[in-house]
C-alpha cells in the first residue's frame, strides 16, 4: 500500500512539474503584440511575454479557475487534462504548441480589446482618427513615434495605420535581432547594420 501510494504521489508531481514547465514556457516564449504594449504602457522585455505576469508566473492565471490567486490541486488537474487533449495521461509537444498557441490567441484578444478601448478612450472628438495632441494626452507612449506611424501624413492616426506600423516596426527590431543572432554586423540607426569585422 506505501509503494502504491508513492508512485501516486510521484505521477502527480511528475504532472504537476510538466505542466509547471509547459505553462512557463509557453508564456515566456510568447512575443508581445506591440501595438498593444505601447497604447497599453507595458514595458516589453526583450520582445518576451511572460504572459499576464511579468515574473514567469503566467501560468497560474491558466490554471487559477477561480481567480483567488492560489491554484488547487483540483484547478491544477483540470488544467492538465485541458493540454492532454488525447487524454493519455501525458502532455506531448504538440498538445504543448495547441495550449500555448491557444493561451497566445486569449491573451492577444485581450490585448486587442484594451488597445481598441484605449484608443476610443484618447479619441475624444469620435471621429475615428487621433490627432497629434490625442495621442499625447491618451497614448504618450505612442506620441514619439506620431510621424513614423501617421502613413498617409494627414496629421492623425487611424487603427489600421497603428496597427500597421507597429507591426512594420517590430518586424524590423525582429529582423535587427536575427541579423545579430546569425553573426551580422552591429545596428546602426534606422535599422541598417555596419560589416561585422570592421
Amino acid at each position: 500500500m506505501q509503494g502504491k501510494k508513492m508512485k501516486q504521489n510521484i505521477q502527480r508531481f511528475l504532472a504537476a512539474s510538466a505542466v509547471f514547465l509547459v505553462t512557463g514556457a509557453a508564456f515566456a516564449q510568447s512575443a508581445v503584440d506591440p501595438a498593444a504594449s505601447a497604447a497599453d504602457g507595458a514595458k516589453p522585455m526583450m520582445g518576451m511575454d511572460m504572459g499576464h505576469h511579468r515574473d514567469g508566473l503566467g501560468w497560474l492565471d491558466a490554471a487559477d479557475a477561480n481567480g483567488d490567486g492560489a491554484v488547487t490541486k483540483a484547478e491544477f488537474d483540470a488544467l492538465f487534462r485541458r493540454i492532454d487533449t488525447n487524454h493519455d495521461g501525458k502532455i506531448d509537444k504538440a498538445e504543448a504548441q495547441a495550449f500555448r498557441k491557444a493561451m497566445w490567441e486569449q491573451r492577444r484578444a485581450k490585448m486587442e480589446a484594451r488597445f481598441e478601448a484605449r484608443f476610443k478612450a484618447a479619441d475624444k472628438n469620435g471621429d475615428g482618427a487621433l490627432t497629434r495632441e490625442e495621442v499625447q494626452a491618451g497614448l504618450p507612449r505612442l506620441a514619439p513615434h506620431f510621424d513614423q506611424l501617421d502613413a498617409n501624413h494627414d496629421g492623425k492616426l487611424t487603427l489600421d495605420e497603428i496597427r500597421a506600423g507597429m507591426r512594420k516596426m517590430h518586424e524590423a527590431r525582429m529582423q535587427r535581432w536575427q541579423h545579430r543572432q546569425d553573426g551580422g554586423g552591429q545596428p546602426v540607426p534606422g535599422g541598417a547594420t555596419t560589416p561585422s569585422g570592421g
